[in-house]
């Protein structure tokens, strides 16, 4: 996947969040949404990452972590997707070359997914690509359209829809994988003559249809990749989600978690079978628990270890801290911060 560049769309505000901060700062599981799609990407093999920014355009800045690859566009104006994607065109040299258009509010997006995607477009030497999923009821998600042929000829957006194309299954994710020479050459075809006044990125896809360019698709499966964040509800209805997925996944891997609902366990966190964790107890960061080791209740681990068959009782606090082997940690709210408690 060499030469493969990646756009991020982060410019929004994000009103609906009810929040003075930019909508893709907010964290889903103790990190910004921006940062789990930058790392998405990195994952993917991306060269190069343009994030697009614009509302609190600093404190969305501020929260990507420093990566060489990175570089942000600023977009003065909120006039769409299409426009979005328009200004970064100065910033590609090779027409050549293959751009993964991603959203900074779609933070549980698989680096597998983009890479089947990627693996689709070039495959089927596509103008674009699609991820597209299918639902009874897609809400005012874009549909996709398709001709007689069955192959895909256009996007459109829930606000233009007529009643019969509202009735499709078939929608738009809004993540795409483009030949830049084709993306940039569609995009300056496209117009703002629509209800919301806007440059959509969708209206690309007709555009190549029509050049008889070669329009193709993945579908995804697991709907959760491409949740977006809209509220405040819906960011802690996906947090759960996503939580109670990495409980299930230590629990089929010999792990016993008492009362697992009130466990939280980050994502970057380690844990060896027959590990046993109480109930009210949080273990985030890069911390690791090893064989037998058992945990609380009512205790916290950040960047912590817990070694082999060792106890760590109820109430303590362990940061940056290393617990060693076959050691007992007694009861009462013991800090520990970079240092080895022997």
């Amino acid at each position: 996947m060499n030469n493969l560049t990646g756009i991020i769309l982060a410019a929004g505000k994000g009103t609906r969040m009810k929040s003075e901060r930019a909508k893709v700062t907010l964290p889903l599981a103790d990190k910004p949404m921006i940062q789990r799609v930058v790392e998405t990407a990195l994952s993917a093999n991306c060269q190069k990452i343009y994030i697009v920014v614009g509302y609190m355009k600093n404190n969305v800045i501020s929260a990507v972590e420093d990566n060489e690859k990175i570089e942000f566009v600023e977009q003065e104006e909120q006039l769409g997707t299409g426009h979005a994607v328009m200004i970064t065109e100065p910033l590609f040299t090779n027409p050549d070359q293959d751009v993964l258009i991603l959203c900074g509010d779609v933070p549980l997006l698989s680096a597998q997914t983009l890479i089947r995607i990627y693996e689709k477009h070039k495959s089927s030497s596509a103008a674009c690509t699609v991820l597209t999923a299918f639902l009874d009821d897609p809400g005012k998600y874009g549909r996709i359209l398709r001709d007689t042929s069955g192959k895909i000829c256009g996007i459109k957006e829930y606000k233009d829809a007529s009643e019969e194309q509202r009735k499709i299954k078939e929608w738009n994710t809004g993540i795409y994988c483009f030949q830049v020479k084709n993306l940039f050459s569609a995009l300056k075809q496209t117009s703002n003559h629509n209800q919301q006044s806007e440059y959509y990125l969708t209206d690309t896809i007709e555009i190549l249809y029509r050049q008889g360019k070669t329009i193709s698709n993945v579908v995804l499966e697991d709907l959760m990749e491409v949740s977006g964040v809209n509220s405040q509800e819906e960011l802690a209805a996906l947090e759960d989600i996503y939580v109670d997925r990495i409980r299930k996944k230590w629990l089929n891997n010999g792990v016993v978690i008492h009362n697992p609902h009130s466990v939280y366990i980050g994502d970057e966190v380690i844990i060896e079978p027959d590990v046993e964790i109480h109930q009210n107890t949080v273990i985030k960061g890069k911390s690791t628990l090893e064989k037998g080791c058992v945990i609380g209740p009512c205790c916290y681990l950040e960047h912590s270890t817990v070694s082999l068959d060792s106890v760590l009782q109820g109430h303590n606090i362990l940061v940056n801290a290393i617990l060693p082997e076959h050691h007992i940690l007694d009861f009462g709210s013991h800090i520990i911060e970079e240092i080895r408690y022997e």
